[in-house]
């Protein structure tokens, strides 16, 4: 099994997925086919894992057609999860040393940079949901024009996730305790950024671009793979620091509090389970984008910690504040809404000079008609004139 060719992909792979990525223990051998009635076993779970694997499927099947058979740098899939390993294991390798390792494993002779680039892309993809991949690998991204971060080969993999997700602070979202921090994650349900804004969403499978906000388009980008971020979850709920980049991916995670935020802004702000409305949108979503199921199942004694019930936001809370921003001070649409700019002492100005022209204007050309008018009556007096009457 563990040296399935990398064009075929078997269910039966996923249990050795699970493995590599986050260390599953089973309480069964892989081989055997006894169920399992452990609570606690991971087979349980690959279920709700089934998107997950949909992705990696689709992501082996455009490596397997984006390279022929000779330029392939992976052959197995055992030659892939070597490459995730000794990422996990080394976190502060760079993209260089990285591409080295792959080309090492194998034979190679002759090796295109484009092909090495494709091998590391296509690890770390595996292993966080994040495209590193340079601009112009990417064509979608010409057709979006987003601007993204892409691992470049002198710098630290460890740094790179550190440079990808910059912490800020925020007044107000970053502590959550706040009753202004309450108010201001209730007014960024989902439902309201659709009523108010006739914002859509769309589905993204990149962790970078969860909420991002396409003006032009006026999309939202959501990232579903929730039970994704769960299994990183469960890895980092022990003690330890996994605050740093370099702590988390040892065990094949995200910087634990980056995880929180996304998967907390996502089931509690902008789709809260709680609200029926949010609840049924998101329902809708799910169907109609194919959205990842686990995203309507709240999870909490599983993954979090005693005091991680309300998180504060520090990787998101720009986003999520552009949002509410929006929401405050909506951007003028249509040609005369944005000259007309709502909330804008000078724009308020320029309506009332507009509206001034305009009454002006249908007040002289109905000055005009009676005038007209009167004048057709003068002159109907002139041509007919009236004799008086005699005594």
């Amino acid at each position: 099994m563990s040296a399935l060719p990398l064009n075929s992909v078997e269910d039966s792979l996923f249990p050795r997925l699970g493995k590599v990525l986050w260390g599953w223990e089973f309480c069964n051998d892989l081989e055997s086919e006894k169920e399992c009635n452990s609570r606690s076993c991971p087979h349980r779970r690959i279920g709700q894992l089934q998107r997950f694997f949909q992705f990696y499927k689709a992501l082996i099947l455009n490596y397997v057609d984006s390279c022929s058979p000779e330029n392939r740098l992976f052959k197995t899939h055992q030659d892939l999860h070597h490459a995730i390993l000794q990422l996990k294991a080394n976190p502060d390798l760079t993209r260089a040393e990285l591409c080295d390792f792959i080309a090492n494993q194998g034979a190679h002779r002759e090796l295109r940079r484009s092909n090495l680039l494709n091998a590391s892309s296509l690890v770390v993809n595996v292993l966080t949901m994040i495209d590193c991949s340079a601009l112009y690998q990417s064509p979608d991204r010409l057709e979006t024009g987003t601007y993204r971060l892409h691992w470049k080969d002198d710098v630290l993999f460890s740094k790179y996730i550190q440079d990808l997700f910059p912490t800020t602070s925020h007044p107000i979202l970053s502590f959550n305790e706040s009753l202004s921090s309450i108010e201001m994650k209730s007014e960024l349900r989902a439902v309201k950024l659709q009523k108010r804004l006739r914002m859509r969403f769309r589905d993204t499978h990149d962790i970078q671009d969860h909420l991002k906000w396409d003006r032009n388009q006026n999309t939202l980008e959501i990232y579903h793979h929730t039970a994704f971020l769960k299994e990183q979850l469960r890895l980092t709920k022990s003690d330890g620091d996994f605050s740093l980049p370099s702590n988390s991916i040892r065990v094949g995670a995200l910087p634990r509090q980056l995880v929180l935020e996304i998967l907390d802004s996502l089931q509690s702000i902008i789709f809260p389970l709680s609200e029926p409305k949010s609840k049924r949108l998101l329902r809708s979503l799910t169907e109609r984008y194919s959205l990842d199921p686990d995203i309507q199942h709240l999870e909490v004694s599983a993954i979090r910690k005693t005091g991680e019930e309300s998180i504060e936001y520090v990787f998101l809370a720009d986003r999520l504040a552009e949002l509410h921003n929006e929401l405050q001070t909506p951007r003028p649409r249509g040609w005369l809404g944005r000259r007309l700019e709502r909330k804008s002492g000078a724009r308020y100005m320029l309506m009332a000079t507009l509206c001034g022209v305009a009454f002006a204007v249908l007040l002289g050309m109905a000055s005009l008609a009676v005038t007209c008018y009167q004048t057709w009556v003068a002159y109907q007096a002139w041509q007919h004139p009236v004799s008086p009457l005699g005594p």
